[in-house]
């Protein structure tokens, strides 16, 4: 699709894409308490990763030698919808390089673009951070040629670690107990990184289980800064309090991500020591777990010592009605 008289193209990405499309995300970042960069080595692969395909797209402008001045789109995966295995699409990486971000039709083009590349999912989504305030603001107002952003719930993640084996657990080859909520994935996707699913059993029950890989291959998350209660916390010992540690500004964390995690009952006290005990065993720095506030692990959760962050979970929707319906089970993996 060209537009302007000519002088853009709006297209999917391809692999060639990647040095323009790195510039975009080395370019920016988002502020607030915590200033981070989120990056990824080899785009191309790494948005593939996260499902079963990428349909990530570019905005190239003709007249500086095809530099990529846009790039956004979706990654369409299998999930569960109301039970059942269905092709979803999570709108991420909406990103326009610091030189053409007052453009603002790019975003209109966009989505009329993507519209037409997604009638056979069964429903899209889309996070934001809740710091990305022009943003929210921007996507929450309608607009004609643009989809509804319909507010699901706030999500969460939580950033733990271990330091101690308070379990004796199992490695396992395949998930112990799978998931069906909303957004649940049907199987496990490259993009959670490389790792094992672990599980606690008491005289042979299962009592608690998920998935921890390790990510930084595929993406990655650079400090940059920190402000507010945050400055002050970063210079504190905090992991001898059983908080993570802050890392320092420019440091790119070793980070796990956990996925499909279940605990008896929704236990409080066995999902702490079981949690403690993934992060010791996984050997991150950091330990990633998110869900929306009524997921029924959010109260357990809140009892650990934990470094949180928010961001809005939207139903994109073009036209009808809503699909999704709680509890969610979107997985943090994606973010």
């Amino acid at each position: 699709m060209n537009f302007q008289n000519d002088r853009y193209t709006l297209r999917f990405s391809l692999p060639e894409d990647d040095p323009g499309i790195t510039a975009i995300f080395t370019a920016g970042g988002f502020s607030g308490g915590i200033a981070v960069q989120y990056l990824r080595p080899q785009p191309h692969i790494s948005f593939a990763a996260d499902g079963d395909e990428s349909r990530m797209m570019v905005i190239v402008d003709n007249t500086q030698q095809g530099r990529i001045a846009a790039v956004g789109g979706a990654v369409v995966r299998t999930e569960y919808v109301h039970g059942e295995p269905q092709k979803t699409a999570y709108l991420t990486g909406l990103k326009i390089h610091p030189e053409y971000q007052k453009q603002i039709f790019f975003i209109a083009k966009a989505f009329q673009f993507l519209r037409e590349h997604l009638t056979d999912c069964a429903c899209c989504y889309s996070t934001i951070l809740d710091d990305n305030k022009p943003v929210i603001a921007m996507l929450e107002k309608k607009h004609r040629n643009m989809p509804e952003y319909r507010y699901i719930g706030h999500y969460l993640t939580y950033c733990f670690h271990g330091g101690k084996t308070l379990l004796p657990l199992t490695e396992e080859e395949t998930c112990p107990h799978p998931l069906t909520m909303d957004l649940t994935p049907v199987q496990r996707y490259p993009g959670a990184g490389a790792g094992h699913y672990y599980a606690y059993r008491e005289n042979g029950a299962l009592r608690a289980c998920c998935y921890a890989g390790d990510q930084t291959a595929c993406k990655q998350y650079k400090i940059t800064g920190y402000g507010g209660i945050y400055k002050i916390a970063s210079m504190l010992p905090t992991k001898l309090l059983g908080y993570p540690a802050f890392p320092k500004a420019g440091q790119i964390i070793r980070h796990g991500v956990v996925s499909a995690l279940w605990v008896q009952d929704n236990d409080p006290a066995l999902c702490k020591a079981f949690l403690r005990t993934v992060a010791a065993r996984s050997g991150s720095e950091l330990l990633l777990w998110g869900a929306v506030e009524s997921h029924p692990l959010t109260p357990a959760m809140q009892q650990m010592r934990t470094v949180h962050y928010g961001s809005r979970l939207y139903e994109v929707v073009w036209e009808g009605e809503p699909v999704l319906t709680e509890p969610i089970g979107m997985e943090v993996a994606l973010l």
